[in-house]
């Protein structure tokens, strides 16, 4: 994952919190996705979820960035 390249952010708890429900709704995306993926047929479809895959990562990777 992404260095902490934010770590002179300091978040209230309710902040955090917050971010830490918006990277667990990307993981479930992530996954899903994953799973769609191998089952899926359609080229179309499947670049989609391969584009959900990857801005699901990318969008962990940077919210990591602001969690402790």
């Amino acid at each position: 994952m992404a260095g902490k390249e934010n770590d002179n952010v300091e978040l209230g708890i309710h902040e955090t919190l917050e971010l830490h429900e918006v990277t667990t709704q990307r993981r479930s995306n992530l996954l899903k996705a994953h799973m769609m993926d191998a089952i899926v047929k359609d080229p179309e479809l499947k670049k989609l979820l391969r584009r959900e895959q990857h801005n699901s990562e990318k969008a962990i990777d940077e919210i990591e960035t602001f969690l402790p």
